[in-house]
């Protein structure tokens, strides 16, 4: 290989599906009071026709796998930001490896990986491993298809070098790491109380996004007066539709002891509390002084500002009804909120892909 990060890169994906696997072992044959994990956290119960596989320590085992693979990502990183400096004496000074996508996917594949260990320690819950090690194979095997995400190393464009871009961007990754832990934790929370019920939810939430996606952006579009209002009338129906469907499902499932959801609500909320100055801050902020730099105004309205901001408001919404109406109310705490979490990772990934790939924006270099 030309570039020695590449091949580095290639280990990593190996050594993530290998920790995927692992984890994936440890929800489905693990005991959720067992060593190393909470008593109370979700998990599968082996049966007894797994034999000895159950006795195997699969969560520690795919924690050490987890270590060795950030060990060979962190190597991958460093070997790529030494090529782009080769290629552009700013990134050498500054030490970023985000200047294009192949760069942002492996970046990403090293950082969120290794928020969630740290949270891994603290909270001690290993099923959100599952989500995140799967999310960092996919987003290598992504890096891998030069069509995609071209390995070879460019500079970056004159009128985007600032020391603003550094903290900006930084600040930017840093929170959707810890939002991107916090979605996993959401999944294995929802799982464990909603269980059979959360195809339904997410059955009729995906058919909301592909209306959204489909039919009320293009009528929206259109900026015809007529079909703006039918979008946004359609769309407050849907909206309207799936909160009806989850009030329902949300009263009419069993009860379940908040003792066994409350340390995967706490690493929920923790993730996303740590996620949010880091988002906010380094777009609202660091990112219009990094704006006026490049382009001579603090804010536009380009579709990828105005994206986050209202993923940047989602979460601030999550944050209020976390402190507010679930401090009060376990039945809000327990269930309700945590959709928001949800709400505001989907906005993330809008903000972050969607944006760069079908949407036209300033912001569409990276």
């Amino acid at each position: 290989m030309k570039y020695p990060s590449v091949v580095l890169f290639y280990l990593s994906t190996v050594s993530y599906f290998v920790t995927f696997v692992f984890y994936l072992l440890h929800v489905v044959l693990g005991v959720s009071s067992g060593k190393g994990e909470r008593s109370g956290a979700p998990g599968i119960v082996a049966s007894s026709a797994s034999g000895g596989l159950s006795r195997i320590a699969w969560g520690a085992w795919a924690t050490r796998a987890l270590v060795m693979s950030l060990v060979i990502s962190t190597a991958g990183v460093i070997a790529r930001a030494i090529e782009l400096g080769n290629a552009s004496q700013w990134v050498k000074a500054f030490f970023l490896p985000l200047s294009t996508t192949y760069e942002t996917l492996t970046f990403f594949a090293w950082l969120i990986p290794l928020i969630y260990l740290m949270m891994e320690r603290w909270f001690q819950i290993k099923q959100v491993g599952v989500f995140v090690t799967g999310a960092a194979f996919v987003m290598l095997s992504v890096a891998a298809s030069p069509s995609f995400a071209p390995s070879a190393p460019t500079g970056v464009p004159a009128s985007l070098q600032s020391y603003w871009l550094t903290i900006h961007v930084l600040f930017m990754v840093l929170g959707i790491a810890f939002f991107t832990s916090g979605f996993g934790a959401t999944l294995v929370y929802l799982w464990r109380r909603y269980e059979k019920k959360l195809f339904l939810l997410f059955g009729a939430l995906l058919a909301v996004l592909v209306t959204t996606i489909f039919v009320v952006i293009p009528l929206f579009a259109t900026l015809q007066l007529e079909k703006m209002l039918a979008s946004v009338a359609l769309f407050a129906v849907l909206c309207a539709g799936f909160g009806w469907l989850l009030l329902f499902v949300h009263r009419e499932s069993q009860p379940i002891a908040w003792e066994r959801l409350e340390p995967i609500e706490e690493m929920i909320y923790r993730c996303n509390a740590l996620g949010f100055p880091f988002y906010a801050i380094g777009g609202l902020v660091f990112g219009g002084i990094w704006a006026e730099q490049a382009w001579s105004r603090y804010w536009g309205w380009d579709p990828k500002e105005t994206a986050m901001l209202v993923t940047a408001l989602v979460y601030a919404v999550y944050m209020h009804a976390r402190l507010t109406w679930g401090a009060r109310d376990p039945g809000w705490r327990g269930g309700l909120v945590a959709w928001l979490s949800v709400l505001g990772y989907l906005a993330v990934l809008y903000a972050w892909i969607g944006i760069n790939y079908f949407v036209a924006s300033l912001h569409s270099f990276v």
